[in-house]
């Protein structure tokens, strides 16, 4: 039995341990010159996706406007920034800051895109159009529409990728919110889905992965060494809205569960999805919550391809606004780019790294003008050990000789993983 002295001792050890993997972490400068530029000239440019596919190749996708509706461009990075092309073009699409389009390279010539039209006039009803492209996007199949329900209701925040001879996706689907006979939100409420489509554009293994999630949250999906995995905001009937982790196995999705339990009790949706990387079985997550009026923003790891993390390192602590995407480079530091609060409800764009030996977090301000858009989700990810990064920026009255501030652009930053010490 331990005497009243040892107690003590113990009690203290234990307190600094629980401190220190729930404490905010102590930042160091991140040395790093940010060369920032301007992706494209066209003002209210705005939702860029920045992403690396399995197949190592780098592109990044907007939504520019035209003269009668939106465009959705894309780039390659191969060292530098490739010429503009079109992926799709229309004037009745769902065009919202939260919910964007995505594409992604499949292999050899082959790429898939995703958009959003507009089902009817309702706000919020909106369908997932997808297309493929055989010629490294110089031309495009015709739009094939994913979800088939025929409800006028939300579609979308989808997320992509490559699954053998398809192309598979998640994303969330609102067909239960057209049912008018129940209050119950197992019967009404948002439900995450799977699809995959083969290269005739068949949708094939279309299938309903949780019943109840989080409305308006992004998804995202990384490939493991057992498959894909999906992350996604989850839904109780009490109103607990934290992340969930899915993996598809022998063709199925599993069962979601929770990755940590922040038990973030909110009414409605907080807009701000969690944002994943594997390599084989290391799996990163990072998320958001304001679990306990505690703004924060997490990031966790799993060693065994998630299906045991560690406990969450905090960053941004009771300043986060959260918005996160995060890579890693070779040597498995994760990077992550998110939003802080700053005066007058302002929003600034930080990247922070955490090294992945030490835990150790550097931090650097990109840009704390005030020009950020406080709901645009900044991208980021690694090419070749090259961190790219792509955030939405608003144009101030000094750079628009109109004086139209609230136009946007879309900025692009590269630099080498190793120069950041």
């Amino acid at each position: 039995m331990l005497n009243n002295y040892h107690q003590i001792i113990f009690l203290f050890l234990f307190s600094c341990i629980f401190h220190t993997t729930q404490a905010q972490q102590i930042a160091a400068p991140l040395e790093i010159q940010i060369n920032d530029r301007f992706i494209t000239k066209t003002l209210g440019s705005m939702s860029p996706f920045l992403t690396t596919s399995q197949t190592g190749v780098t592109s990044l996708n907007w939504l520019e406007p035209t003269q009668t509706g939106y465009a959705v461009k894309f780039k390659i990075y191969n060292n530098s920034w490739g010429d503009k092309k079109t992926v799709a073009t229309g004037n009745n699409w769902f065009i919202n800051w939260a919910d964007f389009p995505s594409l992604l390279h499949t292999g050899k010539e082959n790429f898939t895109a995703h958009w959003l039209v507009k089902s009817n006039e309702d706000r919020y009803a909106y369908d997932v159009y997808l297309s493929h492209s055989m010629n490294n996007g110089d031309d495009w199949s015709v739009p094939k529409l994913v979800n088939q329900d025929d409800t006028p209701t939300e579609h979308g925040f989808v997320s992509l990728y490559e699954d053998q001879d398809s192309v598979g996706l998640i994303y969330l689907d609102g067909r239960k919110m057209a049912n008018d006979f129940s209050e119950d939100p197992n019967d009404t409420g948002m439900s995450l889905r799977g699809a995959e489509i083969d290269t005739q554009q068949n949708i094939i293994n279309s299938s309903l992965i949780d019943s109840l999630v989080c409305e308006c949250c992004q998804t995202d999906i990384a490939i493991g060494s057992d498959g894909p995995i999906g992350i996604y905001r989850n839904r109780t009937e009490g109103e607990i809205r934290d992340i969930y982790i899915t993996k598809k196995i022998n063709d199925k999705w599993s069962e979601g569960k929770p990755i940590h339990n922040d038990n973030w009790q909110i009414s409605g949706c907080p807009v701000n999805g969690p944002s994943i990387f594997a390599k084989e079985d290391n799996v990163t997550i990072g998320w958001f919550t304001g679990a306990n009026n505690h703004p924060v923003i997490k990031v966790i790891n799993s060693s065994d391809g998630g299906d045991i993390f560690n406990d969450p390192l905090l960053i941004g602590s009771n300043e986060a606004i959260g918005h996160i995407n995060l890579t890693m480079d070779k040597n498995m530091n994760t990077w992550i780019v998110w939003q802080k609060k700053i005066a007058n409800g302002g929003a600034a764009l930080m990247l922070s790294m955490i090294e992945r030996n030490s835990n150790k977090l550097y931090e650097l301000i990109v840009d704390a003008t005030g020009n950020i858009p406080r709901y645009s989700v900044p991208q980021i990810t690694t090419h070749n050990n090259v961190i790219i990064m792509a955030w939405t920026t608003k144009i101030s009255a000094e750079e628009n000789a109109r004086g139209k501030n609230d136009e946007t652009l879309i900025k692009v930053a590269s630099f080498s993983a190793t120069n950041h010490l």
